[in-house]
């Protein structure tokens, strides 16, 4: 599951993973992970990709 998140305060729109019990942080300008607990490091890069393959969409909504 992904959530996204606007600005709030200073921090800049990030993107929120959840899957079982793990979940990650992702900001968007730079794409970068923020952390992530929980989550196989097979999970974190599929969740970048996903990420990567909707920027845009993201990004406007």
């Amino acid at each position: 599951m992904f959530s996204f998140s606007m600005p709030e305060g200073n921090e800049p729109m990030h993107v929120h993973v959840r899957r079982g019990g793990g979940y990650a942080k992702f900001w968007l300008e730079p794409l970068e992970l923020d952390y992530a607990k929980g989550l196989k490091t097979k999970e974190i890069v599929r969740a970048e990709v996903i990420i990567t393959e909707n920027i845009e969409i993201i990004r406007r909504k």
